[in-house]
C-alpha cells in the first residue's frame, strides 16, 4: 500500500487539516484511496472530481460552521459524462442542472421559510452560498460509483466518524441527519458533546412519490438555533443581490 504525503494533502483540507491530520497519521486516508484506486482501474467511473472530493471542508471554515448538514452518498449519476456531485451535499454546480433532490429541497424551503413564495430569491443549483453561510454540507461517505449509490459507504465510514467524533464534538453545534444512511452515525453523536441532533427523511423519497417533504419544521428550528448562538441568519436560498 503506498504512503500518502501529507504535505500534498494538508492544501485539501484547508482550516480543517489539523483536526484531521491524526486520522491521515493513522492511516485511514491510505485505505480509502487504495479502494478508490482499485475501483479507477477497472474503469469505474467516481463522482465527485477529484477536484471537488473536500470541497465540504474547503469552503466552510472550521471555526465558522453553524449547521451541519449529514445526507448520503453523492449523486451517483453523470451527465455528458461529467458527474453531477460537486462536493457539497444536494449542490449541482458542475452541471447547472438541478436534480429532483434539490428540487424538492427548493420547494420545502420557499414553503417552510418563505410563506410558500420568495420574490427576490434565485435557485441557484451550487449551493456554495451556503457554505460559505457556515452550513457543512456534508455527504456521509464522500464518493460513490457512477450508477450505484451508496457504494463506497464502507470506504468512508471511518472518516465520517472521525469528524463527528473529533471534530464536532464539545461546539454546541446543530447536525441534521438527513435520511437513513447518514442516520447510522447518530451513536457517535451525543447530547453532551454535540449541538441538538435532528433526523429527518431524504428528500430523494418525497421526490420519487412526488409527495411533501416532511422536514418536521428543522430549518425553522436550525434558523432559531443558530440565531441564538452566533446572531447569524442563514439565507437557505440565494437572495438577489441589490
Amino acid at each position: 500500500m503506498t504512503k500518502l504525503s501529507w504535505e500534498k494533502f494538508e492544501p485539501l483540507f484547508s482550516t480543517w487539516a489539523s483536526k484531521l491530520k491524526p486520522f491521515f497519521d493513522s492511516g485511514g486516508f491510505d485505505s480509502i484511496y487504495e479502494s478508490l484506486k482499485k475501483d479507477s482501474s477497472r474503469g469505474v467511473k467516481i463522482a465527485p472530481l477529484s477536484s471537488q472530493v473536500y470541497r465540504a471542508f474547503q469552503e466552510t471554515p472550521i471555526n465558522g460552521v453553524n449547521v451541519v448538514l449529514l445526507s448520503m452518498c453523492p449523486y451517483h449519476t453523470f451527465y455528458k459524462n461529467v458527474p453531477v456531485a460537486d462536493g457539497l451535499t444536494f449542490s449541482c454546480s458542475v452541471t447547472g442542472k438541478a436534480q429532483p433532490s434539490l428540487e424538492k429541497v427548493w420547494e420545502t424551503w420557499e414553503n417552510e421559510l418563505y410563506d410558500g413564495i420568495c420574490l427576490d430569491c434565485i435557485k441557484n443549483p451550487d449551493l456554495g452560498y451556503l457554505a460559505k453561510q457556515g452550513v457543512l454540507l456534508l455527504n456521509s461517505s464522500l464518493t460513490v460509483a457512477e450508477g450505484k449509490p451508496s457504494s463506497h459507504a464502507d470506504i468512508w465510514y471511518n472518516f465520517t466518524k472521525f469528524v463527528l467524533e473529533e471534530c464536532l464534538s464539545y461546539t454546541g453545534i446543530p447536525i441534521v441527519m438527513i435520511g437513513k444512511d447518514a442516520q447510522k452515525f447518530e451513536k457517535y453523536v451525543t447530547p453532551l458533546t454535540h449541538g441538538q441532533l435532528f433526523k429527518i427523511e431524504h428528500p430523494a423519497f418525497a421526490a420519487r412519490n412526488q409527495s411533501i417533504w416532511d422536514t418536521k419544521g428543522v430549518f425553522t428550528k436550525i434558523n432559531k438555533i443558530v440565531w441564538d448562538n452566533n446572531k447569524v441568519k442563514i439565507n437557505w436560498l440565494e437572495k438577489i443581490e441589490d
